[in-house]
């Protein structure tokens, strides 16, 4: 699951990994707009906070906004400097370690209830998780997600069409339809499917347990990352 990168996936591990990490995205997403009414991951939005804040005056409201913006970025960085790092000699114990900081910091969380360290671990999982499958799989947010699968969608109804009824929307000579490729399609309706099912478990739970629900996502985290750590060795690269 961690000992391989990019094109050396298949697509079984990438739906795998997508569906697991997309459930934890979902999850600390939906939980962290009710504990303080914000998307942790969701740096577009968070980029528009403050642009209206500064609009209306509202200092405090951008400054919020926009730390939580640097830290997602600071997330990222950290993620990839561990990863890239020589201190490792297996690609999955490098993964390992970077899913240990971020389950450390949600762990961290649950105690704190600082809305920082939860932007700090998404921008970590965006960041891994993008590097580990070759930029196939973003588990954080669902924008690029749903516009690629209105793209397999509008294939799909196009090449239906043609073996259906054939005219000259299918006309070889004016893009002819292909058949899309079915991994790529589950893999979007997996993200999609997980994230969502995290977010509704996030949001029954974060009003009843508070800041102690994300040790649901921080004892996912560190199971993967153990997971990591045990997996068979591989060479970097």
């Amino acid at each position: 699951m961690f000992s391989h990168e990019g094109p050396a996936r298949n697509a079984r591990s990438n739906s795998v990994l997508a569906g697991y990490l997309a459930f934890v995205a979902g999850f600390a997403n939906a939980a962290g707009l009710i504990l303080f009414g914000a998307f942790t991951s969701h740096v577009t939005g968070n980029v528009a906070r403050v642009s209206a804040s500064v609009a209306r005056g509202d200092i405090k409201g951008a400054a919020q906004a926009g730390v939580l913006v640097a830290v997602f970025l600071l997330g990222a960085v950290t993620a990839s400097l561990l990863v890239e790092t020589n201190l490792f000699r297996r690609t999955s114990s490098a993964y390992g370690a970077a899913l240990l900081v971020q389950g450390g910091l949600l762990s961290l969380f649950v105690l704190t209830g600082a809305a920082n360290l939860l932007s700090f671990a998404m921008g970590m999982q965006n960041s891994l998780v993008t590097r580990l499958s070759g930029s196939v799989v973003r588990t954080t947010h669902l924008t690029g997600v749903v516009t690629d699968l209105g793209i397999e969608l509008a294939r799909w109804a196009r090449w239906t069409w043609s073996r259906a009824v054939g005219g000259r929307i299918a006309d070889p000579g004016r893009n002819p339809a292909a058949r899309p490729t079915p991994t790529r399609s589950l893999l979007l309706l997996t993200i999609a499917s997980t994230f969502t099912a995290g977010g509704m478990l996030g949001a029954i739970l974060a009003p009843a347990w508070g800041a102690r629900s994300i040790a649901v996502p921080a004892v996912a985290i560190l199971l993967a990352a153990a997971y990591a750590f045990a997996a068979a060795p591989s060479s970097r690269g």
